[in-house]
């Protein structure tokens, strides 16, 4: 599969609402979703990344980002003004993924100021992958 595919933690809110804002702000339809606690995930991934629910995961071009170059990659197919993140680049690695593990721990009390989420449509459900 030449798109790319996001695996998130599926029991996070924080997370679901992330992969809402991205499937309203790409530019194309163009990224899959799959739980990191799926079967899918678990025959694709190292269980190292299936375990540790602390990082999203995109599989795209067959290779695997996480932390913050999971999140650089996904922002460059997003539209404005999410697309300008891209531009943490040109911050170091070890100072980006800092940021994103404290985002990353946090995630759960991140989620809780919102409990409900918006429903798919037909066309986002069947990027859904299981």
């Amino acid at each position: 599969m030449d798109n790319p595919i996001l695996f998130y933690d599926g029991d996070c809110g924080f997370c679901q609402r992330s992969v809402q804002l991205i499937i309203d702000n790409e530019k194309v339809p163009c990224f899959y979703f799959a739980p990191l606690q799926g079967d899918f995930a678990a025959q694709q991934l190292p269980t190292s990344l299936t375990t540790d629910l602390n990082s999203l995961v995109v599989l795209y071009k067959q290779q695997l980002y996480t932390q913050s170059d999971a999140m650089l990659l996904i922002v460059s197919f997003l539209s404005l003004p999410y697309s300008l993140a891209k531009i943490g680049k040109l911050m170091p690695r070890t100072i980006r993924n800092k940021a994103y593990t404290i985002v990353a721990q946090n995630r759960q009390k991140l989620s809780s100021y919102s409990k409900s989420c918006k429903l798919p449509t037909l066309e986002e459900r069947a990027r859904f992958i299981k």
